[in-house]
């Protein structure tokens, strides 16, 4: 008759890693640094957004660009020359007011183009309106190629509502479509206080002779 077998060893436990203060104070220090970093960082909103520019409307000078603000004007609806599409002379019309704003535009280095939009008071944009609205070959400004050194003249429209003028600032950037982020985005105030949008407004014409 056999010997009862030994029972077998317990095995050891592992033995968890035996934390000091100097260990939990490391931790500690490298959580604070992280949390200090990302609070440094930019959104990427902001990262992603034009760098705003003031400057002022006799000569505004952005990222390869130059722009001299002109006359303003306001309108009820313009009547405009027939073309090959549509020979007859037509009234266009706008849900709201049309602004024109004249200005002088040149690309400073490299043929391009440059957009307008206008910012009001609480932060709306109405960006300028393209070249068939109102088609107006030689003045409407919008996706007018410029060569560069050679300064061009014309006018931005834009549809808007009338009590929106008030305030109203023009924003002008290099391009053709949204503004670049980092990209210069050059902030122009029109001057239109209480008293010259209400003129503006009440010098509007119901329907304004465009035809060339």
């Amino acid at each position: 008759m056999s010997a009862p077998s030994p029972a077998a060893a317990p095995r050891p436990r592992p033995r968890l890693p035996h934390w000091r203060w100097r260990d939990a104070l490391w931790i500690v220090l490298a959580l604070v640094a992280v949390v200090a970093l990302r609070k440094g960082e930019s959104s990427y909103e902001e990262r992603d957004a034009p760098l705003l520019q003031t400057a002022p409307a006799a000569r505004a000078v952005g990222r390869n660009f130059a722009v001299e603000v002109g006359r303003l004007k306001v309108a009820q609806a313009y009547l405009l020359k027939g073309d090959f599409s549509h020979p007859e002379d037509r009234t266009l019309r706008s849900p709201g007011v049309w602004l024109s704003v004249l200005a002088k535009v040149e690309a400073l280095q490299r043929p391009g183009y440059v957009t307008a939009q206008i910012r009001t008071r609480d932060g709306l944009v109405y960006v300028a309106s393209n070249p068939n609205r109102p088609k107006l070959p030689g003045v409407n400004l919008s996706e007018r190629a410029l060569a560069a050194g050679l300064a061009e003249n014309g006018a931005w429209f834009f549809e808007l509502p009338a009590d929106k003028i008030e305030g109203a600032h023009l924003q002008v950037y290099w391009g053709n479509g949204l503004p670049v982020g980092g990209d210069s985005l050059v902030d122009i105030d029109l001057g239109l206080d209480k008293a010259a949008a209400r003129k503006l407004v009440a010098d509007a014409k119901p329907v304004l002779d465009l035809r060339m």
